[in-house]
C-alpha cells in the first residue's frame, strides 16, 4: 500500500519540522506549502494537484495570512465532506463537533507530541473509511448504469419481439 499523503497547513518552520517528522515515523507522508495561498479558494485545488488523502491544519496562520485555519476547513468542505481532517488549536472550540463531521478531529497544539501515535492511527483509520467508502459509492454508481443499460435492452427486445 502506498503512503497516505497528508497536507500541513501551518505557518510556522518549526511545527513543520517536528510534527512532519513525527507523522513520518507513523508511516504517514507529510506535504507542506512554503508560502500559504492569499485566499482560502485555493486550497481545493492544490489538494487535488497533490492528491492530498488527509489534512493537518493549524487554527493560527496569521504569520502568513489573515484568514484562520477553520476557514480553510469550512472552504475545504465545500467541495469534500470526507477527506480527513485534524485542526491544531491552542483553546478548546466548544462549537467544533456542532460545526464539522465524522471526517474532521480537533486536537489540542500542546498534546499532539504526546498523542502523536493515536493522532497516525485515527488518521489511517479515517482514510480507510473514506476510501471504502468511496469504492461503496462507484460500485452503486456501476449497479445504476448497468440497470438502466438492461432495462433499455429489455425495452428495445420487447419492441423488436411485437413487430
Amino acid at each position: 500500500m502506498d503512503k497516505l499523503v497528508g497536507l500541513f497547513i501551518e505557518d510556522e518552520v518549526a511545527n513543520i519540522n517536528i510534527y512532519t517528522r513525527l507523522f513520518e515515523l507513523q508511516g504517514l507522508k507529510i506535504e507542506y506549502l512554503d508560502k500559504l495561498p492569499q485566499k482560502v479558494e485555493e486550497y481545493y485545488d492544490i489538494i487535488l494537484q497533490k492528491n492530498i488523502d488527509f489534512l493537518i491544519i493549524d487554527f493560527h496562520l496569521e504569520k502568513q495570512v489573515t484568514y484562520k485555519g477553520i476557514d480553510v476547513l469550512r472552504e475545504i468542505r465545500k467541495h469534500d465532506s470526507t477527506i480527513y481532517a485534524v485542526l491544531l488549536t491552542n483553546y478548546e472550540l466548544d462549537d467544533f463537533a456542532d460545526q464539522f463531521g465524522d471526517y474532521d478531529y480537533e486536537v489540542q497544539k500542546t498534546s499532539i507530541t504526546a498523542r502523536y501515535k493515536d493522532i497516525a492511527e485515527k488518521i489511517k483509520r479515517a482514510c480507510d473509511l473514506r476510501k471504502d467508502n468511496l469504492m461503496y459509492r462507484a460500485i452503486e454508481f456501476q449497479q445504476e448504469r448497468e440497470s438502466e443499460a438492461i432495462r433499455l435492452l429489455q425495452e428495445i427486445s420487447s419492441k423488436i419481439d411485437k413487430k
